[in-house]
């Protein structure tokens, strides 16, 4: 709190020579001190009210950082609980130039196939030239559809043709080569045009020509010219099942990469093959083991931090007393029963008829509240009976999921509908504290005008005390020897 300081009050003394003096009147008198204490003391509910707004909002984080860690946990569930979320297959390979991944739509299989080509694209080379052979910088190239691209260079000069092929975005780009000079000691060049894409959709012819010239059969077709050639003809990837069967199938490609081949298995080829390669896809226990360690994972994390903002502790006082500080979730019956919703997703009995512990799986309840995974406990019972396994943990997933949008559902959510209601009570609050701060500035205002009227005025006692004792003093015939 400020301080007034000390304020000596007026006195009136009579000397022993008889002179009358009056002191004090309006000296110490400081009204900025004393309206600041005034202050102090008026703003004592709004600093009470800014404490709680501060409260309020460190409780609120915790909330949002629970509701987002619920909504993670949701998501991350409901992929596990998804059908054939955990119908993960790992795929073999016996030609490391054959590679394959499986998505969950894919079935344990085997099958073979030859790689007869891989998916190439065109790369063609023009003869020599010095200019572009159109004067007005017109090139038209065709695709494998027949369409005609019409494109304007800003001259002949060949490498303003280059950008303007680059620039169009026809799927080809050019290059210029230079290709020493001609009989005049003129620089030539070759241009080498690469389609962008790869397999047979991407090959292209360029004119020399607009495309209307292209229509009339009037334009050059540069790539059929002397010097011109054709280095490497776009062509699709093509590979062939069951070779050597009467089932033998030829499937293409316009990339090296065949989409579900077999339902669900997508292969990827790099050079052809002279021998049939063996596909192989089986059940990936090691990703089966960790999508369920992650869910545990993830609910552990939760029930930590759950534990962490309920903590009580004390602390000792060097006076001997000590200091009980709660945690923001401390008593909370809503956070309580996310606790425990969490918990029971977990550790309740799974398999038919509810019958079997979650801990046969190696999933079970520890003492502090936590859940232990067991690896190799999981990892057994997922060899010995896969289906039984997969099920209790997408059962447990399922549950998990529910638990987690029971609190954390944008529209009916528990902890959701909580943060609505506190985020409301810090706008009221915060709200109260910009009221408050205009009514202490009117009252600090209307403070500093009555004290310094005071002072105004007691300096003008001041004057007349000062008239006075000299009048006194002048009528005072001792006080003038």
């Amino acid at each position: 709190m400020s301080s007034v300081g000390t304020i000596s009050l007026p006195s009136l003394t009579v000397g022993s020579n008889g002179q009358v003096s009056v002191s004090n009147l309006v000296n110490n008198l400081d009204p900025t001190a004393i309206v600041n204490a005034l202050m102090t003391a008026e703003a004592i509910p709004q600093t009470q009210l800014q404490a709680k707004v501060k409260t309020e909002q460190t409780a609120l984080s915790a909330f949002q950082n629970l509701n987002a860690t619920l909504q993670a946990l949701q998501t991350s569930a409901a992929g596990a609980a998804a059908t054939n979320g955990l119908n993960l297959l790992t795929v073999s390979s016996s030609d490391s130039s054959v590679t394959a991944s499986a998505t969950t739509s894919a079935s344990p299989t085997s099958f073979s196939l030859q790689v007869d080509q891989i998916a190439q694209a065109q790369v063609s080379v023009t003869g020599a030239m010095t200019t572009w052979p159109d004067a007005g910088g017109a090139i038209t190239i065709v695709d494998s559809t027949g369409t005609a691209h019409g494109i304007t260079a800003a001259s002949s000069s060949i490498s303003d043709v280059v950008a303007a092929i680059n620039a169009a975005g026809v799927g080809v780009t050019a290059a210029q080569v230079a290709s020493g000079t001609d009989a005049s000691g003129n620089p030539q060049y070759r241009l080498q045009l690469t389609s962008t894409q790869t397999g047979a959709a991407a090959a292209f012819q360029v004119y020399a020509g607009t495309s209307a010239a292209y229509t009339a059969g009037t334009a050059t077709n540069l790539l059929t010219q002397p010097g011109a050639a054709t280095v490497t003809a776009a062509q699709d990837a093509q590979v062939t099942l069951w070779p050597g069967t009467a089932a033998a199938q030829t499937v293409s490609s316009a990339t090296d990469t065949f989409a579900d081949l077999v339902q669900g298995v997508a292969v990827t080829v790099t050079k052809p093959t002279t021998t049939p390669v063996t596909l192989t896809s089986k059940m990936d226990s090691t990703s089966i083991a960790s999508t369920a360690s992650s869910l545990i994972s993830g609910v552990n994390t939760l029930l930590s931090y759950i534990s962490q903002q309920s903590a009580v502790s004390t602390t000792q006082n060097t006076d001997g007393s000590s200091t009980t500080t709660t945690g923001t979730f401390t008593g909370s019956l809503l956070i309580q029963e996310v606790y425990r919703g969490l918990q029971s997703a977990v550790s309740a009995p799974v398999g038919p008829g509810g019958t079997i512990s979650p801990a046969t799986y190696g999933i079970a309840i520890q003492s502090d509240g936590s859940i232990k995974f067991d690896s190799a406990k999981f990892q057994a019972a997922l060899a010995s009976d896969p289906s039984g396994t997969i099920a209790a943990v997408q059962t447990i997933a399922s549950r998990v999921q529910a638990a987690s949008a029971t609190a954390s559902d944008p529209v009916t959510g528990t902890v959701t509908a909580s943060i609505s209601s506190q985020q409301t009570q810090i706008s009221n609050d915060q709200s109260s504290v910009s009221n408050w701060t205009t009514m202490l500035a009117a009252k600090r205002k209307l403070l500093t005008a009555q004290y310094t009227a005071l002072v105004t005025t007691l300096g003008q006692l001041q004057n007349e005390q000062n008239y006075l004792t000299q009048q006194i003093n002048a009528m005072n015939p001792s006080s003038n020897n």
